[in-house]
């Protein structure tokens, strides 16, 4: 299990990376106090074989009595948030998406007062279902059977023409 807090996160962070092979657990969270930077990114790990897999995040707790901040789930920092939740509408459900193998998602913190000390929340990340390109798979156990009939049938040519010899020799 990996852990991200907001409060420490620094902007120059490469994206965190999910696993979906072992459905590694990652756990972002935020327990009040000055921000450091307002998002989290994650991505998968470059597997060329990799084709989708969902991400479920789970929240553990969303507390905000202050409606300090509004936490939102994005795809791009410029798009429209798919989920926003703030003191109104906590973060309480499961929220599951679909990934491919060059999705990010980030995890927002937009602040909406500036005593942010009672906001906190702690949310899982589990990537799950993996599927993966069997092209590969296939490519090589086709190539390899057409292979071995080719074989067989050169073998079984020659084993005629060497009995046709012996034949003709008697």
């Amino acid at each position: 299990m990996f852990e991200v807090f907001f409060e420490s996160h620094s902007c120059d962070t490469p994206p965190h990376h999910l696993n979906p092979l072992n459905s590694e657990v990652i756990v972002a969270s935020y327990e009040g106090g000055p921000i450091r930077c307002s998002y989290v990114a994650f991505s998968t790990f470059n597997d060329p074989d990799l084709v989708t897999y969902e991400l479920m995040v789970n929240p553990l707790y969303h507390e905000d009595p202050d409606c300090a901040i509004a936490l939102l789930y994005r795809s791009t920092l410029t798009s429209k948030e798919l989920k926003r939740f703030n003191c109104s509408a906590l973060a309480e459900d499961r929220y599951n998406l679909q990934m491919t193998k060059n999705s990010t998602f980030y995890l927002q913190i937009i602040p909406t007062i500036s005593n942010l000390e009672r906001a906190r929340f702690k949310l899982k990340l589990i990537p799950t279902g993996a599927t993966f390109s069997t092209e590969d798979l296939i490519t090589i156990i086709s190539g390899g059977s057409i292979g071995l009939v080719v074989l067989l049938s050169l073998v079984g040519f020659g084993i005629c023409l060497f009995r046709k010899k012996r034949k003709d020799k008697k």
